[in-house]
């Protein structure tokens, strides 16, 4: 029963009265009940049951006051009061605290073996009869030194020990074992009988010559097998308690069961299935990390070899697929940091020893023309202009994007350029370089006059998308705004647009240019 029905049933059965406040019933109430089987349970008391139950100050109060054995209970050791004495092995218990909950091997078979004793065995190990000069089957020496000896208890039939040594060499009891009568019975041995059994006999609970061990069961997990061997690793059997598997001849460092009998496992010291090393430790910053083979990729920073390990083949992050810190000229470009990474330490072409591009400006004039822009020279010059007066750098390189019927912007600029175009406030336009600008698609609209303000009107043109002049309206090459047509370009155009809108305006609208930093 457990404790806490138990503590419900016994509160009610005697009308409220509370075990651990103390408030028992008398010893001869018909509460406590009494079986003698050595174990004191929760409905029974060392008054009623004193075979069962024992009790005294000293195992209250004295050096045993924590240990809960077999033969006390909550009702007066403290020890039990807890999950301690309810037959079963629960978390923070001990066998050094509660042996009750913790039985030795061959608990329950009604006989006590050598190994048992009467805390953890109390149902086959008791006093019982000791002292009457036969060691029985519930005694052993640590039991009743009076009836068993050193080799009298231990659990073997002995040559000698067959009249003196019941306990050892249970006599026959039935027709079918009488010594002397030239049949080897179920209970004879080649010691208790050598007239009938000449052969060992493995089973019969007897150590014969030749066994190792014989413990009369047909448990093969033991400590002796059913072929009367003792356990070992490598049988093949696994022994419960003691080994974690046992393939036998099969046991060994690259199978799942070792030589040792365990489940093999990172860390053991031996390559098994799977592992590429083990040198048993936890140290992943050596050149065996999880049991495989330190490399570059692994995601543990091999010591003394590799500076990063990010377990990835992503090789623009932090950590390159080297296993090396990303850094300016090491020729990759690094996600986020970088905009270019060419490896050198020149510091004026494409990509400067920051690893970032150059920049170029396209804006669009606030001034408005009509057509008569003096032809495209002076439309250079109004972008000259424009560019010095609102201070921006190289004004003198700047170049307006026209054509006329002799020139276009793909003639007369610098198509090589592979840096980014921006806005003045350093917006992108393009982010590599002419082949990114007169691809079709422009980054964002190029829409901010030289002094970063936003512009709507349809800048003066001519010019394709590709830099290449868009035929004839070109206002008699932009030196008349009395005649004649000019075509333009749309400052929201995020396409081709941008430059060709496929129409044209009288030459006598006045209109802004778009300017290029052109070095």
């Amino acid at each position: 029963m457990a404790r806490k029905h138990f503590l419900f049933a016994f509160s009610l059965g005697l009308g409220g009265l509370s075990c651990l406040r103390g408030e028992f019933p008398a010893a001869d109430d018909p509460y406590w009940q009494c079986n003698k089987n050595y174990v004191c349970d929760p409905d029974e008391n060392q008054v009623s049951c004193p075979d069962d139950c024992v009790w005294s100050e000293a195992t209250a109060e004295g050096p045993r006051a924590d240990v809960c054995d077999a033969q006390e209970n909550w009702t007066f050791v403290s020890a039990c009061r807890e999950t301690c004495g309810n037959g079963q092995k629960d978390d923070g218990e001990t066998l050094d605290t509660c042996p009750r909950d913790f039985p030795g091997p061959g608990c329950g078979d009604g006989l006590c073996a050598p190994a048992e004793d009467p805390t953890r065995c109390p149902t086959d190990c008791h006093p019982g009869t000791c002292g009457d000069g036969l060691c029985a089957t519930h005694e052993n020496p640590a039991v009743c030194s009076q009836d068993c000896s050193e080799s009298c208890g231990d659990g073997l039939c002995q040559a000698g020990e067959e009249m003196s040594c019941v306990r050892d060499c249970p006599p026959c009891d039935d027709d079918s074992c009488v010594c002397g009568d030239m049949v080897c019975g179920p209970s004879e041995s080649m010691t208790t009988c050598p007239q009938d059994c000449t052969q060992p006999t493995c089973g019969n609970g007897v150590q014969e010559q030749g066994e190792p061990c014989d413990d009369g069961n047909d448990v093969d997990g033991d400590a002796c097998t059913n072929a009367c061997k003792l356990a070992t690793c490598g049988d093949g059997i696994l022994w419960t308690g003691k080994e974690q598997c046992d393939d036998g001849e099969d046991n060994g460092p690259t199978n799942t069961c070792n030589a040792d009998c365990e489940l093999s496992q990172c860390g053991d010291g031996q390559v098994g299935p799977g592992e590429t090393c083990d040198d048993a430790n936890d140290d992943d910053t050596d050149d065996c990390a999880d049991c495989q083979m330190a490399a570059c990729g692994d995601g543990h920073v091999w010591a003394g070899e590799e500076l990063c390990d990010d377990g990835n083949d992503v090789d623009t992050d932090d950590c390159t697929n080297a296993c090396q810190p990303a850094s300016c000229g090491d020729t990759i470009v690094h996600q986020d940091d970088e905009e270019c990474d060419d490896g050198n330490q020149i510091d004026t072409d494409a990509c400067n020893n920051d690893c970032l591009k150059p920049r170029r400006v396209i804006f669009v004039t606030s001034t408005l023309y009509q057509g008569d822009l003096s032809a495209i020279s002076g439309a250079d010059k109004k972008c000259k202009d424009a560019a010095t007066l609102a201070g921006l750098a190289n004004n003198m390189t700047f170049k307006a994007w026209l054509s006329d019927n002799a020139s276009w912007p793909a003639m007369r600029m610098d198509t090589r350029y592979a840096g980014i175009y921006t806005l003045v406030n350093g917006t992108p336009i393009a982010e590599n370089g002419w082949a990114d600008l007169i691809d079709g698609t422009l980054a964002h609209p190029i829409d901010l006059t030289e002094l970063g303000l936003p512009v709507e009107t349809g800048p003066w043109t001519n010019t394709k998308a590709d830099g290449t002049s868009a035929g004839s309206e070109h206002c008699f090459n932009w030196s008349n705004k009395q005649m004649g047509k000019g075509h333009y370009g749309s400052t929201a155009a995020l396409d081709g647009m941008w430059t060709d809108s496929t129409d044209s305006n009288s030459c006598n609208i006045f209109a802004p240019i778009y300017c290029i930093e052109d070095p």
